[in-house]
């Protein structure tokens, strides 16, 4: 199928601005409304007439972004207010509001809850090494040794362990440095910032060792608890998982020609960029985790402290515990994006405004051109950016 025809296949453009089809229950009452899911019931304050204006600009102001981009989009978004949705619009070949996706790196997010929680429960110290959960090295009750005092010894390399000076914390940052099992440390831990999905791997397997329990179950664990129905972890191609889960859009790929991806989800890319979602059920994880339902105060505050500044293509940004920060003109956003074959992915908060979009794709673009890949990621965020900064100076 040539780049030319694109259009054929990405037809069927679907607006659905009511809240039916999120799931969630709606109760609206004098002074506040009450969005529960199962017995987790979150108090909003109602919207106000400004509040109601402003979500309506941002709505259309998106529905024309993505109707007007020269990138072909095939995917699912919804944009939540108070955590009720405002839009619901899917495009593509088959796409509609069941639709599942590999969220990419979003699956990050997902997987620093998860630590956090840990944490939360006292399985695990931030501070301590990754050796320690995986291998049982610096037990820190029997010999009261850890990360910081190890720090200070000289890093042997040993072919059965990673740098001894590795943290959690700086696994959840992307600060490790951490190479291969028996590799050198790619630059000392904690001095500088390097993505890394082999990092949240390693998280995903220091789960897997406290818990005694695979992460796949651990996430379907998460996702029962929580009622995230559309959440799933699953092994194996994506041809094999859309035969058992139907709702699965299959991953294309662009190249010279438009493609179904070959992705293959295998243990280590679950925690870093291998989790399927649906739109509507992402949107739900991150009201909940927004609203203090998932972690405790501190490990909230945790997750969203900026510990180091990164590259990338939005300006000034910064990186916390599986979400990236930006302060920007005093608007407080936390976001992530993903990117890996057949899929795309992108989620923004807002949390003067508790506004929240999700954004996931089953085409993946060329990334030739990576200005052009995430063109109109760039375009809906600062529709949304611009419209809440207009908001805050009307308030002034």
């Amino acid at each position: 199928m040539r780049l030319s025809v694109i259009s054929t296949l990405l037809t069927g453009f679907l607006l659905f601005p009511s809240a039916n089809s999120f799931g969630l229950l709606l109760e609206t009452g004098a002074e506040q409304e009450q969005i529960g899911q199962g017995s987790n019931s979150i108090a909003v304050e109602s919207q106000t007439a400004s509040s109601v204006s402003k979500s309506a600009e941002i709505k259309t102001l998106i529905q024309t972004a993505i109707k007007d981009s020269p990138q072909p989009l095939s995917g699912s978004v919804i944009l939540l207010e108070q955590g009720k949705p405002q839009l619901e619009l899917q495009k593509g070949e088959g796409i509609n509001q069941d639709s599942r996706f590999v969220m990419a790196s979003l699956s990050k997010q997902i997987t620093a809850t998860l630590v956090l929680q840990a944490l939360d429960t006292g399985k695990l110290d931030l501070n301590q090494t990754l050796n320690h959960y995986l291998f049982g090295d610096l037990d820190v009750e029997a010999r009261g040794l850890k990360a910081t005092e190890a720090a200070t010894n000289t890093s042997v390399l040993n072919p059965s362990r990673y740098d001894t000076r590795i943290t959690l914390h700086q696994l959840l940052t992307h600060t490790s440095g951490v190479d291969k099992l028996g590799k050198a440390n790619r630059f000392e831990p904690g001095s500088q910032f390097e993505y890394s999905n082999l990092g949240y791997s390693l998280l995903g397997q220091v789960l897997e060792k406290i818990n005694q329990q695979s992460f796949a179950k651990q996430v379907a664990q998460f996702a029962t608890r929580y009622q995230l129905n559309g959440l799933s972890a699953e092994l194996g191609s994506i041809e094999a998982i859309h035969a058992k889960v139907p709702s699965l859009a299959v991953g294309l790929q662009e190249s010279e020609v438009i493609a179904p991806a070959d992705l293959v989800l295998d243990e280590a890319l679950l925690p870093a960029g291998g989790l399927i979602t649906s739109a509507p059920t992402y949107a739900a994880f991150q009201h909940l985790l927004h609203s203090g339902k998932l972690l405790s105060t501190e490990s909230y505050q945790r997750m969203t402290t900026a510990y180091t500044g990164i590259q990338f293509l939005w300006p000034n940004m910064r990186y916390g515990y599986g979400v990236r920060i930006n302060k920007d003109d005093g608007l407080v956003e936390y976001s992530h994006t993903g990117y890996v074959s057949g899929y795309m992915s992108m989620t923004l908060h807002y949390p003067e405004f508790n506004l929240d979009l999700v954004m996931l794709e089953n085409l993946s673009l060329n990334l030739n051109d990576r200005n052009r890949v995430f063109e109109l990621h760039n375009q809906i965020r600062q529709v949304i950016r611009s419209q809440l900064l207009r908001a805050k100076a009307s308030d002034v």
